[in-house]
């Protein structure tokens, strides 16, 4: 819970009776083992949210060829399931890649949250909206990029997310994905990645090593990937201004 509140505090300091909505959220806890699927396809009915605690998941789409495509990745401190809120069944699939604890509740009680609480609806729209533009911006890549290009963008879209409180420039980047599972998120086979990975070591922009990454170029990996941090390109003077019917002070 303690990431949820500090990724929402990055947008603007919560107020006591926020910050204790928010907590209530986090009374029941459960464990999963990686490869548990939540939410499993079209079919289950998401009448339930999650927030990580601890370990990484992604959502995910199966196409009619029997290739999946990855959409979305979750690190702690993020709301899980939220795009299946509006929907009957669910519209994707969310699945644990590391072993995971993770808040459960039901969606009902988001909704509790934002009618009592608008500015935690402004906040909780704010991160929906970022979190569009990060995908916007992977579909680009996808589209219009060369794989080499595709990889530099996804990796500096982990190290963004996963450095969301910390050092922006930060070195360091756990993938918890498999050369596949990236494959399935940026179009593009294992081999591909796994050659992908040598290009950019041999280019001196990274070091790759079980599962971790060292960025040693930043700013060369960033131009290699067109990547515009979304993280740190938010317009937070809007929340200066009177939100349901108080105003935040700094």
């Amino acid at each position: 819970m303690e990431d949820l509140l500090a990724k929402y505090g990055t947008l603007a300091p919560l107020q006591p009776e926020e910050e204790l909505a928010l907590r209530s959220l986090a009374a029941v806890t459960r464990d999963y083992p990686a490869g548990a699927d939540l939410v499993a396809g079209e079919y289950d009915e998401p009448d339930h949210l999650y927030i990580v605690k601890k370990g990484r998941l992604f959502a995910s789409s199966d196409l009619p060829n029997g290739q999946r495509a990855i959409t979305r990745l979750y690190f702690e401190g993020d709301i899980v399931g939220t795009a299946n809120i509006p929907f009957e069944h669910a519209t994707q699939s969310i699945t644990v890649q590391s072993p995971s604890t993770l808040y459960t509740f039901p969606r009902h009680k988001l909704i509790d949250a934002f009618q009592r609480l608008p500015r935690v609806a402004a906040i909780f729209y704010t991160f929906a909206a970022l979190e569009n533009a990060v995908l916007n911006d992977r579909l680009v890549s996808i589209g219009r990029t060369r794989g080499k290009s595709r990889l530099a963008s996804l990796l500096m879209e982990i190290a963004s997310r996963q450095h969301l409180y910390g050092e922006a420039n930060a070195k360091t980047v756990s993938l918890c994905l498999t050369q596949a599972q990236i494959g399935d998120a940026i179009g593009l086979t294992e081999v591909q990645v796994n050659r992908l990975f040598r290009a950019l070591h041999e280019d001196g922009v990274i070091d790759a090593s079980a599962g971790i990454v060292e960025i040693i170029d930043h700013g060369r990996l960033c131009d290699i990937g067109h990547f515009h941090d979304r993280y740190q390109d938010l317009d937070l003077d809007w929340f200066d201004e009177e939100i349901g019917g108080y105003e935040q002070t700094a």
